[in-house]
């Protein structure tokens, strides 16, 4: 009975392990638009030379990426350089600059982890069809919350 005790155990290691390393050399970029933004239409985000998303208003996406230095812009606007290390998070904001006389420009902007956090929290993820690379993830990669229900008394 140890021994297959034993086998269990090294079985699921070996099943594990592959997924664990390969998340650890890649990191995660999220990009997002808050609900009280300019950005009603959507708007192309390239990362690098090529587009991997639109974004508009309340939404947010993710991309995957190895570790290293990414320049992020948003389409005739102003971008944002990027470090990632292997199984971090960086955050990047869309915002935009007002000048008197002009159409609001597009801008990104690096955002601490908390502060990204809680402006992300009431946003909903792209829809599939508004992503345009396969290094954006599919499905919303944040943790789910966890709520507590209360009975009521009576």
């Amino acid at each position: 009975m140890g021994s297959n005790c034993a086998l269990a155990v090294v079985t699921a290691v070996a099943l594990t392990a592959p997924f664990s390393f390969a998340a650890e050399d890649t990191g995660r970029i999220y990009v997002y638009a808050q609900r009280l933004t300019a950005a009603n239409k959507w708007l192309p985000i390239s990362c690098g030379d090529a587009v991997v998303a639109e974004l508009k208003q309340g939404m947010f996406f993710a991309i995957n990426v190895p570790p290293g230095r990414y320049t992020l812009s948003p389409a005739k606007g102003v971008p944002v350089a990027i470090d990632v290390s292997s199984g971090e998070e960086s955050f990047v904001r869309l915002d935009w600059n007002y000048g008197v006389g002009r159409s609001p420009v597009p801008e990104l902007h690096a955002v601490r982890k908390q502060q990204a956090r809680e402006q992300m929290r009431f946003l909903s993820y792209l829809n599939a069809n508004k992503m345009l690379s396969s290094s954006v993830s599919k499905t919303d990669p944040r943790e789910p919350e966890l709520r507590l229900i209360r009975r009521n008394p009576e």
